[in-house]
């Protein structure tokens, strides 16, 4: 079972999945076009940053529970809610040549298919510049978590920090994100660790307690490729709320 994500350096998991189906048809690179970004939500780079350190405001309340969603189980920032109206994600592109470039193209397959699942539901722009990006992919397998006995293999991680960051003159609140995904799986595995990893990264700080859905805490055997309708129920119930550092979610004055 998952551990509960945090609102600053957030974690989250995948195990991987079982018997596999090594046929899977995956999107093409070609992929990325459709995360193109729309000409109205262009992805300024970043001229200052600075990570913001919040204890003193108080976190938002829960949220009360609804049996078509998960909400009650999302963990907001004492900023407000992670969330975005546009995001700009950046991703590893492959490195080297031969083999090794071969098995990062898979990767990067995988990836783009778990974005492009997203896309269909928030706007999203790919970017070559990390710069741009409130999120960012990395081919990375996750250090192991815990000591001892107790430690454990992830073959993905997200971790959240909330920053002040000056775009085009303009100062503003923002989560950044970096998502860790192991390149050492299978196609399906990768796809499904993307998707489940990328739904923190957009604002899904919590895990479904049903294994049929993208979001879920303890994966069932066949990986999840879309997203369910509640995982879909959540994320709309997510963008209606505060977005981070709103008056709306009490937050902090913006410092000079």
């Amino acid at each position: 079972m998952r551990r509960p994500v945090a609102w600053k350096v957030a974690v989250a998991s995948r195990r991987p999945a079982l018997m596999l189906a090594l046929g899977l048809l995956l999107a093409s690179p070609a992929s990325a076009a459709a995360v193109s970004p729309p000409a109205a939500a262009p992805c300024p780079p970043a001229s200052r940053v600075r990570v913001l350190e919040p204890e003193q405001a108080p976190a938002p309340p829960p949220a009360a529970a609804n049996p078509g969603d998960y909400r009650d189980r999302l963990k907001p920032t004492p900023l407000g809610w992670p969330r975005r109206h546009h995001w700009c994600v950046w991703v590893e592109p492959p490195q080297g040549s031969g083999a090794e470039r071969v098995w990062q193209r898979l990767w990067l397959t995988a990836v783009q298919a778990a974005l492009v699942e997203w896309q269909r539901h928030l706007p999203i722009t790919l970017v070559e510049d990390p710069g741009r990006a409130q999120v960012r992919l990395h081919r990375l397998r996750p250090p192991l978590l815990g000591e001892g006995l107790t430690r454990r293999a992830s073959h993905g991680r997200a971790l959240l920090q909330l920053v002040e960051v000056e775009r085009q003159g303009e100062l503003g609140r923002e989560p950044r994100v970096e998502v860790l995904i192991s390149p050492g799986q299978r196609p399906e595995a990768m796809q499904a660790t993307a998707l489940h990893e990328l739904g923190h990264a957009f604002g899904l700080w919590g895990h479904s307690d049903r294994s049929g859905d993208a979001m879920a805490a303890v994966p069932g055997p066949a990986p999840v490729l879309v997203l369910s309708e509640r995982d879909l129920a959540t994320l709309r119930w997510l963008q209606a709320q505060p977005a981070l550092g709103s008056p709306a979610a009490g937050a902090l004055p913006l410092a000079p």
